[in-house]
């Protein structure tokens, strides 16, 4: 099954991630980023998927924003009307990766990898502030 994932984000952030992302993982030529840059429209970043949809690259599209609410994720919201498509938002590093290492429908990998991506997120100084072993931290 041929996946295509699309970060978008305001700015250089989904250039940012893809980076350390390939970075880590190596060259994934089905990763691609999308930015919306001051004076650009998010319309623009949504046209630039529909025209890959309607080339069928790929049979599953999975687009990361970098906000829930933003005009990123607005813009490109509509687009889940395609059952091919899948947005999440939020996007952090452990879920980029997570993703494009999954060998699994999105549809099945995306719950998984959300769940594994917030474990992910810790407050250092309340676990400085209270000793834990490695067991009650993962």
């Amino acid at each position: 099954m041929m996946r295509e994932i699309i970060l978008a984000s305001h700015g250089a952030l989904a250039a940012g991630m893809a980076d350390t992302a390939r970075m880590i993982i190596g060259d994934d030529p089905h990763l691609s980023t999308l930015a919306l840059l001051p004076g650009s429209h998010p319309d623009c970043l949504k046209r630039q998927i529909e025209e890959r949809l309607a080339a069928g690259t790929a049979d599953e599209f999975l687009i990361l924003t970098d906000l829930w609410g933003g005009s990123v994720n607005n813009a490109l919201l509509a687009l889940a009307q395609d059952p091919r498509v899948h947005i999440v938002a939020g996007m952090n590093l452990n879920l980029v990766l997570q993703l494009c290492l999954s060998p699994e429908p999105l549809a099945r990998a995306i719950p998984a990898a959300l769940a594994e991506a917030r474990q992910g997120m810790i407050y250092g100084n309340a676990v400085l502030a209270c000793p834990q072993t490695e067991d009650e931290l993962f």
